[in-house]
């Protein structure tokens, strides 16, 4: 057996991403055609022979049926992974996925996950969406990362959002819950808000330190928003308990 072929079909049959009976097929085609072009050219070098396994490997895939992905090179030669599914919605790959790339890749789909992510569901160092997580966070409707800013749930290290933040440093519209929280009901070390319930300093209308009577807490917040549900109130209750 020609080891350099053997090492060379083992490339291309991992990039190709399957096991079992189909891989066991495709490994004696690869090697055989690679036998065959070195009978009939005399060329010992698999490369030559055949091309780059990535290539060789997105044509098989093609012909499987096998959903895109690529590999790239990174700075030290090494193959990394990129996918991107063939199913669209409005025109976006469902799923997007750039994994262990040097550059800042971005990826793009209803389902992202990449150094750079853009989509309804977001993972990544930067990520924007609908919901979002990442070291820099920016969520229309939840963000949660070291540092937050969403429409509305925001949680981290700096959380920032339109209706509730949870973090370190909290600021909301209506409720925030931190070291520093700052909001119209703010639960924390040192707050700032109409109502506050505190273990450290305050500013504020209706101050509470912790620990406080929960339903002079509750009066006051109902005085600030009357329109308070029963989930929220529940919700309050519990944050002023474990501070």
């Amino acid at each position: 057996m020609n080891k350099e072929f053997q090492e060379y079909t083992k490339k291309v049959l991992k990039y190709i991403g399957i096991d079992g009976e189909e891989s066991g097929r495709i490994n004696e085609d690869i090697y055989t055609s690679l036998i065959e072009k070195q009978q009939e050219t005399g060329e010992d070098d698999p490369y030559k022979l055949m091309g780059d396994p990535v290539e060789v490997a997105k044509e098989f895939r093609e012909n499987l049926g096998i959903e895109s992905e690529e590999f790239i090179y990174n700075s030290s030669g090494k193959y990394e992974y990129e996918y991107k599914s063939k199913r669209k919605i409005f025109g976006i790959p469902l799923v997007h996925i750039i994994k262990n790339r040097s550059s800042f890749g971005v990826a793009k789909g209803i389902i992202a996950f990449g150094p750079i992510s853009i989509g309804v569901i977001s993972m990544g160092v930067v990520s924007v969406g609908a919901l979002s997580f990442g070291a820099l966070s920016l969520g229309l409707l939840i963000g949660i990362g070291g540092c937050s800013i969403s429409g509305i749930l925001s949680v981290g290290g700096l959380a920032l959002s339109g209706f509730a933040s949870i973090g370190g440093f909290a600021a909301a519209k209506y409720f925030a819950f931190g070291g520093y929280a700052m909001a119209d009901i703010a639960i924390g070390g040192v707050t700032k808000g109409i109502v506050g319930v505190y273990n450290q300093s305050a500013s504020g209308t209706y101050l509470f330190k912790s620990p406080a009577k929960i339903n002079e807490v509750m009066y006051a917040v109902k005085e600030v928003h009357p329109a308070i549900g029963n989930l929220f109130s529940k919700v309050m209750e519990f944050f002023c308990s474990i501070i």
